[in-house]
């Protein structure tokens, strides 16, 4: 697979849809003996330095050209351009975008199973189970909605307001930087006021974000 990698020109790929930095192309390579109208798809991610792990059994670095796998991070570091690669066998239209989504979704039940109590259910009886899972559903929504709302947008679709896995964080990541956080209502002059620990606090950002929307009608 890595050889046909040295085939492909610049001007033989294509932006990805819907993903910054990455961009896709169809290789010529295709044996008679694969099934009619099966095409291998190629992608490429380009990344910083700090996006590549040291460990050469990191799963990002893994998808690195053998080339560039090989060398230590300061070398890494110096080349032009860092590329991960993956290499999809297909014969749908749109396989790249569709798979892509498809992942995301996987990530949806993984973050709804892991910080929304879906890991497990905690009756035997179906009834119990199904008001879990809808109050478990209704927190993945929510956490959703609070990206939507305060999160500032980088790239067509990625959120970058709370800074882990693309910008959207995890649901455990928002209760502890948003939820768990001490703080002391004061009331002072007959106002109510909230006050947090000192220091850098995302709370206090999201909590202005909230204020400046527009008031419902």
């Amino acid at each position: 697979m890595w050889r046909l990698l040295d085939g492909i020109g610049e001007d033989d790929w294509r932006d990805a849809i819907d993903m910054d930095n990455a961009q896709v192309t169809v290789a010529a390579y295709c044996p008679d003996w694969w099934p009619a109208a099966t095409r291998l798809l190629i992608r490429r991610c380009r990344l910083d330095p700090g996006q590549v792990s040291a460990d050469p059994r990191s799963r990002r670095r893994r998808t690195l050209h053998p080339a560039q796998r090989a060398l230590p991070l300061p070398e890494l570091a110096g080349a032009d351009a860092i590329y991960a690669y993956s290499f999809i066998l297909t014969n749908l239209d749109a396989a790249e975008h569709w798979y892509r989504h498809r992942t995301t979704i996987e990530n949806i039940f993984r973050d709804s199973k892991h910080g929304a109590a879906l890991r497990h259910l905690p009756s035997g009886y179906i009834q119990v189970n199904t008001a879990w899972m809808r109050g478990a559903l209704l927190a993945a929504s929510i956490a959703a909605w609070l990206h939507q709302l305060t999160a500032a947008t980088s790239g067509q679709t990625i959120l970058a307001g709370h800074g882990v896995r693309g910008g959207k964080a995890m649901i455990a990541t928002l209760r502890w930087r948003l939820i768990a956080v001490p703080g002391r209502l004061v009331r002072h002059a007959g106002q109510l006021t909230l006050r947090l620990p000192p220091g850098d606090s995302l709370l206090a950002e999201v909590l202005a974000r909230l204020r400046a929307l527009p008031a419902l009608s």
